[in-house]
């Protein structure tokens, strides 16, 4: 069925049925003519087809694994700033790693409910990369913090193996010899890399990192890091410990469990965290942490976005953003005198 039939069957054009299904102003008349022919031929309109029309949405999509995560905050703060002074709206899903629940979203750009995507995640499973490069998605998505540079698709991000040298050189640095790290199981790029990049800093200052001393958790969460780290004081003495953490979520849980086995931060264990979210400021010890310009990620993500919806551009930019050491008292050297 066709606004073809309904509108013969009315008497009436297409253009007509079409107005009074988007319940444009028409003769009250002319309005259940219509009506009364979409109730006889039990005519459903096709709105994807009407959505393919449109030449603009005016609303970017960013997608996140998880919306609970503080990290986002900053970076949703820039992308919704950044988009509205360009005239676009936003919209925020979660995907929570699902891979059918991804390509859900990725249907938007079909229907052109949506004129970009911003993805906070690993694209990497071979259905979502095939839909990508099948249906020319490339064009209108860029993805933010979370990357591989393999799927062809513009990124902004930091350095994330070079942050976390630094962070095991400062560990280093405040004279600790034993060294621990938490990570996360899923193969996230910002994990791989800061695990590649702490690792390679000790070996660059003749230290091994002990296979017992890498500490991989299922989740990103505190109530994990804190349970983990609970495991490993109960199993082991730990002395003169530099802990890397690869997110301030775990590092704060950490601390917890430093804490409540009455152990000396820093001064039997030093701990740095990743992200330098507003909690790792607070907590008892302040957490030191490499800090993520959370803002300018954002904002970066979106003048990447419409810069390749508005150029056509499809050839892929890797933008690197600073990032920067923050040292609190979970590293202070003073503390440790």
């Amino acid at each position: 069925m066709k606004i073809n039939d309904v509108a013969e069957y009315a008497g009436v054009s297409p253009a007509t049925v079409s107005r009074v299904l988007n319940r444009k102003k028409v003769k009250e008349e002319t309005r259940k003519k219509v009506e009364e022919a979409i109730k006889k031929l039990n005519y459903t309109p096709n709105f994807m087809a009407s959505n393919l029309q449109r030449t603009k949405s005016g609303m970017l999509l960013i997608l996140v694994p998880e919306i609970s995560n503080p990290y986002y905050s900053p970076i949703l703060e820039g992308v919704e700033l950044t988009a509205r002074s360009r005239g676009y709206n936003i919209i925020l899903g979660s995907s929570y790693s699902s891979e059918e629940q991804l390509l859900d979203y990725l249907n938007l750009l079909n229907k052109k409910l949506v004129d970009g995507v911003i993805l906070m995640e690993k694209v990497s499973k071979e259905k979502i990369i095939k839909k990508i490069n099948d249906e020319r998605l490339y064009n209108r998505i860029v993805q933010c913090s979370e990357y591989i540079d393999e799927n062809n698709l513009s990124c902004i991000t930091i350095d994330h193996k070079k942050a976390a040298y630094e962070a095991a050189s400062h560990l280093i640095s405040i004279g600790k010899r034993e060294f621990y790290l938490f990570r996360m199981k899923k193969d996230f790029t910002y994990s791989v890399l800061r695990r590649e990049g702490f690792i390679e800093a000790l070996k660059d200052n003749g230290i091994e990192l002990k296979r017992e001393n890498e500490i991989i958790l299922d989740e990103l969460s505190i109530k994990e890091s804190f349970k983990q780290m609970n495991i490993l004081l109960n199993n082991r003495k730990i002395e003169n410990a530099g802990i890397f953490a690869v997110s301030d979520v775990l590092g704060i849980g950490i601390i917890k469990a430093l804490n409540l086995k009455n152990i000396k931060i820093p001064q039997d264990a030093a701990v740095v965290g990743f992200d330098n979210i507003d909690f790792s400021a607070v907590t008892e010890p302040s957490l030191t942490t490499i800090s993520q310009p959370g803002y300018e990620l954002g904002k970066e993500s979106v003048k990447q976005l419409l810069k390749i919806i508005e150029n056509g551009s499809v050839t892929p930019e890797k933008i690197i953003l600073e990032h920067e050491l923050i040292v609190r008292e979970s590293t202070n050297r003073k503390s440790l005198k």
